[in-house]
């Protein structure tokens, strides 16, 4: 006789993640999550392997992807450890980033933040950690390739002295 493997309920897996039961159900209806079984009962079990399943599902949502998105690159099959590897420092470079803005928003602070006490703020250090690059696509939509293309290159020519002055 085989020692069954530690399997969840439905209810422990969504108490554990924040995820609800129902978001578990509904990751099985599309097929991004299957449990590893379903007992007599009706209720859904999930062992080890479909809980790493999870997490990458979770990793991949926070990372702001969507389901269709997500199925698509649990279907590339790659060797889960080096996926977890590229979540890992796709979460560092959010965490770097989101450390950066909020370095920036203290320095504003510190600086008098509105101005009114006549401290010139540096303007360089105020948007340190900012995106520019994730609103590409709007920019494209709204005004075209060329104009998005131009202002990147007049950003980049401008230098940290530059683009501190504007």
């Amino acid at each position: 006789m085989h020692a069954r493997t530690r399997e969840w309920t439905i209810h422990e897996v969504a108490t554990a993640t924040g995820a609800t039961a129902r978001t578990l159900r509904h990751y099985d209806d599309v097929g991004l999550l299957t449990p590893s079984r379903t007992g007599a009962n009706g209720y859904r079990y999930y062992d080890a392997v479909a809980l790493r399943r999870l997490q990458r599902i979770l990793l991949l949502r926070e990372l702001g992807l969507g389901l269709a998105a997500i199925a698509d690159v649990l279907e590339a099959r790659v060797d889960e450890v080096a996926a977890l590897r590229t979540h890992l420092a796709l979460l560092e470079e959010q965490a770097d980033r989101i450390a950066r803005l909020t370095t920036s928003v203290r320095t504003t602070l510190s600086q008098g933040g509105d101005g009114a006490d006549g401290k010139e703020i540096e303007v360089s250090r105020m948007f340190d950690g900012f995106d520019a690059g994730r609103y590409e696509e709007e920019v494209v939509e709204r005004w075209g390739r060329l104009a998005h293309d131009d202002a990147g290159r007049t950003w980049s020519e401008l230098g940290p002295q530059g683009r501190a002055e504007h």
